[in-house]
């Protein structure tokens, strides 16, 4: 059995996973997440900013003991959305190189939807989960390189309220066996459906083909497949961090800031269109903290519970009351929700909107959420790649960590996709 860790860099948030492989599932030790908002103005600058590097390599430090401490064999860290978008990511490189020993991989959009793609489809369809096979998506370039120039990606989800798990919303079109639940007001009352699986075992009765959304902070990856794998992917700029700093401005937001995120989002989808069916999905599923977060509002949880709203169904009827009631809210009320992360609160409403925007255009009745995505995809895609002799880890250079960093072994093999 191996022992590897990963860890996914988005906009928001910054996230660990260390996990055994028995050679065919992971097995969880430790799943941290720590807000860092990598990308704060990002959008606006095209730099990171100076306080944002500090706050992630101070996560990163605590997160190289903690993979010390655990022994874990390999490692691999992606960076994604922000870290592409900004022109001096070098300093994002050279700091996680001196903490970790090893340099991230900036990865493309396309990279990032099979990754993520890959993390969730395990618990759908009862497997293990899947990639695109080689050279699909473009394997990783020189060490803070996007692999594919130009091609946008979505940055983590933010935190999630518990020790596994992580929050998104999800959304499910026509899934076989779904449990409708019985849904209450909008944040009030309700119970999840559930499509039949909970946890890792067993298996799932969901509908395939399916639609899977990552709603990030920069950017949404929309990836069409089945058990097979990866059948069409595409990755747009409209994440709930992006959407939030270039439109709202009020709060509560005013209707025409609202109107503005939904054309950004119609636009955004437009695009996506020319690449993925967005309409041709028996089942469309979210990850990431905006679904996982209206899930477990639409269910009206007393606390973010990650297992209750793993697999669980919202309509798309919770959707779009979830999101007006967001809409609605001031700050305060919305960091008063029970289930509302700290890291969320200014970003949440944006979040929903693209959801419920995205619910609207495919059509779905239905979302199933899942807390596997990315960071899964990351630690799997690493078990599985067999170590290569006497190389480096493919985007990472053979730079000791400094003095004061644990030492700890490089990624071997190429990137997943």
């Amino acid at each position: 059995m191996s022992r590897v860790a990963a860890i996914d860099c988005g906009t928001n948030s910054i996230r660990l996973l260390v996990a055994d492989y028995d050679g065919s599932r992971l097995h969880e030790l430790t799943r941290r997440m720590e807000i860092v908002r990598l990308g704060a103005g990002v959008d606006r600058t095209g730099e990171l900013a100076p306080e944002a590097l500090a706050r992630t390599f101070a996560a990163l430090r605590d997160y190289a003991a903690e993979i010390e401490r655990l022994g874990a064999t390999r490692v691999r860290m992606v960076a994604t959305s922000a870290t592409r978008d900004a022109r001096n990511r070098g300093e994002l490189v050279a700091g996680v190189r001196a903490i970790l020993g090893v340099a991230p991989e900036v990865i493309s959009g396309d990279e990032e939807a099979a990754l993520s793609f890959g993390g969730a489809i395990g618990d759908l369809v009862g497997g293990s989960g899947q990639f695109g096979g080689p050279g699909q998506f473009g394997g990783p370039g020189p060490a803070g390189a996007p692999s594919q120039p130009g091609a946008s990606d979505r940055s983590d989800a933010f935190g999630q309220p518990g020790p596994s798990g992580s929050p998104g919303p999800s959304d499910a079109r026509g899934a076989s066996g779904v449990g409708s639940g019985a849904p209450g007001p909008a944040g009030t009352s309700g119970q999840l459906g559930k499509i039949g699986l909970s946890g890792t075992g067993g298996v799932s009765s969901v509908a395939t083909p399916i639609l899977l959304a990552d709603i990030g902070g920069g950017s949404t990856e929309l990836v069409f497949g089945d058990a097979r794998g990866v059948r069409a992917a595409r990755s747009v700029n409209v994440g709930c961090v992006r959407l939030a700093e270039r439109h709202l401005r009020d709060d509560p937001p005013t209707p025409a800031q609202a109107a503005a995120i939904v054309a950004d989002v119609h636009a955004a989808l437009d695009r996506a269109a020319q690449t993925v069916p967005l309409t041709e999905a028996a089942t469309l599923v979210g990850v990431a903290g905006t679904v996982t977060t209206v899930a477990a509002l639409a269910a009206g949880l007393r606390r973010y519970d990650a297992d209750r709203i793993h697999l669980s169904v919202t309509s798309a009827e919770q959707v779009a009351a979830v999101t007006e009631r967001l809409l609605g809210m001031t700050h305060d009320e919305r960091a008063a929700l029970a289930v509302m992360h700290p890291g969320r609160v200014d970003v949440i409403a944006s979040g929903a909107l693209v959801l419920r925007t995205l619910v609207e255009r495919t059509g779905a009745a239905s979302v199933v959420a899942s807390e596997r995505d990315i960071l899964d995809g990351i630690a799997l895609a690493l078990a599985i790649t067999p170590p290569a002799v006497g190389s480096p880890a493919a985007g990472s250079a053979a730079v000791p960590p400094s003095p004061t960093a644990p030492s700890l072994p490089t990624v071997a093999g190429p990137a997943a996709g």
